[in-house]
């Protein structure tokens, strides 16, 4: 039977959340180095009433991420209390993030998403399981094959992988359970936590 958890408990769970989702928002728009006008995203994520008054994210000086308004009162507004005061929820920042994820960065930097491959698959060599030999020539012995998200990021194997690697040479991502590539990234972001 599942235990109900503690309102303590919850509350630690969602301040995980927003820790790991603006850590990887502010790496998005890192990667992006510029200024994003809100209008160039393909929806506006934060809530109705507000939305409006988005005019565009950045990060400040101290790695923070700012939302430049359009509000009476204010020009500039840290994203924390944005979610503090509502005006944008844990689905519209996941949202946020995917958005980012596909807008191209300063001096025409590639997004860090990835796009999908059908039909590829990499081989063995030799039928050895562990000897991968990826379509672009690359093998264990020579750039290697890292775990990642779906996305081709890297990340350290554990609860949240789920079987995918990176070929290091080419940006394909496989799925270790059938050997498919799922797409590649020409663009990931190779920091692990």
């Amino acid at each position: 039977m599942r235990r109900i958890k503690g309102i303590n408990v919850l509350k630690a769970g969602l301040l995980d959340f927003a820790k790991e989702i603006i850590y990887s928002l502010t790496c998005e728009l890192q990667r992006i180095s510029r200024r994003v006008e809100i209008a160039e995203l393909k929806f506006n994520p934060f809530s109705g009433e507000v939305s409006i008054y988005m005019d565009a994210i950045r990060l400040d000086e101290n790695v923070e991420i700012i939302l430049d308004t359009s509000f009476a009162d204010t020009t500039d507004k840290f994203l924390r209390s944005s979610i503090s005061d509502l005006e944008i929820d844990f689905f519209g920042l996941i949202d946020l993030l995917e958005l980012l994820k596909g807008v191209e960065g300063k001096n025409g930097v590639f997004p860090s998403i990835l796009k999908p491959v059908n039909g590829e698959y990499i081989t063995h060599e030799e039928q050895d399981r562990d000897a991968w030999v990826c379509i672009c020539g690359n093998m264990p012995s020579y750039n290697g094959f890292y775990a990642c998200d779906e996305d081709g990021d890297l990340i350290e194997p554990g609860n949240e992988w789920e079987y995918f690697y990176r070929c290091e040479y080419c940006g394909r991502v496989i799925d270790d359970r059938n050997l498919l590539v799922i797409g590649i990234n020409l663009n990931p972001n190779n920091e692990e936590e």
